[in-house]
């Protein structure tokens, strides 16, 4: 056997562009540079504040929807007068602010959900989301729009759901 057969030194992978041999060792180099751009980027996009629009209901405040606000985002609310019964279905859009047009006046942008039926929330194209608590309650809609940073979507949403849900009581036993 010769030395060379017998080394510890890994053979070179890549040859170089000079034509010296590329270690492990600086690949493991360029690895770790690359990770950390990775990780500062994806920090950069998380931070980033996004404008989101919350639906929620007024006075109680629980969570109906909460989504990111894009030019092209929209939502409806569709419900039948009183007393014929006609469908009304309004529609609003929002600007490349996250601000809503047409624009609700008033100090809170509430929406009345009162009708013949039970009012229907269709934000874009995904399926209605009935309005049925809020109806039978008597209370409104309360739209609004804000900025945040991106990370901060889903932990709101998971607080909110958190504070909102309703548990039952505890009253021991297995039946």
């Amino acid at each position: 056997m010769t030395g060379k057969e017998t080394s510890r030194d890994p053979a070179p992978v890549f040859a170089a562009s000079e034509g010296a041999p590329v270690r492990y060792a600086e690949l493991e180099r360029r690895a770790r540079v690359w990770d950390r751009l990775v990780m500062i980027a994806a920090a950069v996009v998380l931070a980033v504040p996004l404008p989101f629009v919350r639906f929620e209901s007024w006075p109680a405040g629980r969570l109906i929807l909460e989504r990111p606000v894009l030019p092209w985002s929209s939502f409806r609310i569709c419900y039948r007068t009183l007393p014929k019964g006609e469908p009304v279905e309004e529609w609003y859009r929002f600007d490349w602010k996250g601000r809503m047009t047409p624009s609700m006046d008033g100090p809170l942008p509430l929406l009345a959900v009162s009708g013949a039926d039970v009012p229907l929330l269709r934000w874009q194209s995904q399926p209605d989301i009935p309005l049925d608590a809020l109806f039978e309650a008597g209370e409104f809609l309360k739209v609004e729009t804000g900025w945040q940073p991106a990370i901060l979507w889903p932990l709101r949403t998971l607080w909110s759901g958190w504070k909102n849900q309703d548990f039952p009581s505890q009253k021991g036993g297995a039946g």
